[in-house]
């Protein structure tokens, strides 16, 4: 049984390399796509990632209702019941240093900081699901390959394959 144990190791490994890699090509250079890793632990393996990966994959709601139509915006629905609910705008320094990375600035920092938080607030952030694609993408493939190793542990049980 050991080797069942390593052959589904194996197949778990090599499936978490391919959805991690698929996920990074998904992500602009920063701080998530430098986080984004995995970790295995008595045959279980985990998706390590910066916190707010998670809302950047599946989304937030806006806080506005889903009737609202800015001039180009609406606003986006998360795929978990991820939502802004509070009045509070937070994520200042944050967004400062989002700002100064991709050079926006101008006159007053600190307007444009806020406008910006508050639309991303009322309009929510559009899933982009950089994760969960390779996720369903790669899990097929493991299905197929559990089905392989079935195969051929029957055969090797029924010795047809020696």
């Amino acid at each position: 049984m050991r080797f069942l144990e390593k052959s589904v190791q194996q197949i778990l490994v090599q499936a978490a390399n391919n959805i991690i890699d698929a996920a990074k090509k998904n992500l602009d250079d920063g701080d998530l796509k430098k986080s984004l890793r995995y970790t295995t632990k008595d045959g279980s393996i985990k998706v390590i990632m910066e916190e707010y990966g998670i809302f950047k994959d599946r989304g937030v709601s806006g806080a506005n209702h889903s009737d609202f139509d800015g001039k180009k915006k609406k606003v986006h629905k998360s795929l978990d019941g991820f939502k802004f609910n509070s009045k509070a705008i937070g994520g200042a320094d944050s967004m400062r240093k989002w700002m100064k990375k991709r050079g926006i600035g101008g006159k007053d920092r600190a307007t444009v900081n806020f406008l910006i938080r508050r639309s991303i607030a009322q309009h929510g952030i559009k899933p982009s699901l950089f994760l969960t694609k390779p996720y369903q993408k790669y899990t097929e493939q493991i299905i197929q390959e559990f089905n392989n190793l079935q195969g051929d542990i029957t055969k090797d049980i029924n010795g047809t394959d020696r």
